[in-house]
């Protein structure tokens, strides 16, 4: 039997070292086969939460759960790894979840706890990806040079991490939660504009809403990673402050895009048209726009309604460097803007087909 390759003296360093502060030998070991030793002082973060998965499929079956087979075709589904039916892969307060889900199964079918679970894991894997690689790239090289002893560079990036780690799950809980607390408020609005007709209901204003946002960001941020996908954000983000102009009623973030809301339509047309403009040219992404406006329902500090919907939808319809608007946007900006019909299109959440204008933006 061969013998297995010595640990080159450079790698060796870093696990006597890892060792020396008390880092279990499993990750070391884990660490070293990947190829990257010193990810061992992430491993040892982690290992208190592997150690407490301690269910297995079969076991939350037994207990009127999801079956294997569910459970295995839900992990497939969020992109991880499905378990044996005996694998000890869960804790106990995830399995109370998978039992659960197991007995909502006449509410909430196999096929929507799929779907759902393909939501969660894109985009979560994504969070994960971002939040690991920023750490790496910006906080753990800081942390390393401020401390200038190997050893006392590492500690201070496992006491960083260790630390932070735990905020992402509330936080994480309590952002989704708002949003959920957001779209049952848009369709409430919606509902009671619905029966409403033409009366108007209590918090109703005229609103020019401007959207913005990077166009092809996630294939920007597919082919040139995360730390590029940041940047692009942060200089979209400047743009959007210097260029806003100051008479913007409120201003919310969508990740890689903005809500913009003005009291008139060439506010919002001027703005977004400045805002195109002064994004820089590839390779990061550009900025496509859309203004509508139309009645919405203020309430604490957002607006909620069609309104917001048509605006929101109204922006798959500009390419790069484009700003798109409605008819009455048009008809409230009189002279000073050059428009092009380019057809009606169909929206969902609209009835009717909208119409749709492009500005003709100076070169």
């Amino acid at each position: 039997m061969a013998e297995p390759p010595e640990t080159p003296e450079p790698v060796q360093d870093v696990v006597e070292t890892l060792r020396a502060f008390g880092v279990p030998e499993e990750a070391v070991q884990r660490a070293v086969e990947r190829g990257d030793p010193e990810g061992a002082i992430f491993e040892a973060v982690l290992m208190p939460a592997i150690r407490e998965r301690t269910v297995s499929a079969s076991e939350i079956e037994h207990r009127g759960g999801l079956t294997v087979a569910e459970t295995a075709e839900f992990m497939e589904s969020v992109g991880l790894r499905p378990p044996g039916p005996d694998e000890p892969a869960f804790s106990p307060e995830e399995a109370d979840v998978f039992v659960e889900l197991g007995r909502l199964e006449e509410v909430w079918p196999p096929e929507l706890r799929v779907q759902i679970g393909r939501v969660y894991g894109r985009q979560l894997a994504r969070i994960a990806q971002a939040s690991l690689q920023l750490f790496r790239i910006y906080v753990e090289p800081r942390l390393r040079t401020e401390k200038g002893d190997p050893g006392a560079g590492m500690r201070a990036v496992q006491d960083a991490f260790a630390r932070l780690l735990p905020l992402a799950d509330p936080l994480l809980i309590s952002v989704h939660r708002r949003w959920i607390e957001h779209e049952l408020a848009q369709a409430a609005v919606r509902e009671a504009e619905t029966y409403a007709g033409d009366r108007a209901l209590p918090g109703a204003v005229e609103v020019a809403f401007l959207f913005c946002d990077l166009k092809d960001f996630t294939a920007y941020a597919h082919s040139e990673g995360d730390a590029a996908a940041v940047t692009a954000i942060d200089r979209f983000t400047e743009t959007v402050v210097q260029e806003r102009g100051g008479e913007f009623r409120m201003m919310k973030s969508l990740g890689d895009g903005v809500m913009l809301a003005y009291g008139d339509a060439p506010a919002a047309v001027s703005a977004g048209a400045r805002i195109i403009k002064s994004m820089p040219a590839p390779p990061l992404p550009g900025v496509h726009a859309s203004v509508h406006q139309g009645i919405a329902i203020a309430r604490e500090g957002d607006f909620f309604g069609s309104a917001v919907n048509l605006a929101a939808r109204l922006l798959g319809a500009a390419d790069r460097d484009q700003l798109v608007a409605t008819r009455p946007v048009v008809e409230g900006c009189a002279d000073g803007f050059e428009w092009e019909h380019v057809g009606a299109r169909e929206m969902r959440g609209v009835a009717e087909p909208v119409d749709v204008f492009r500005l003709r933006l100076e070169a």
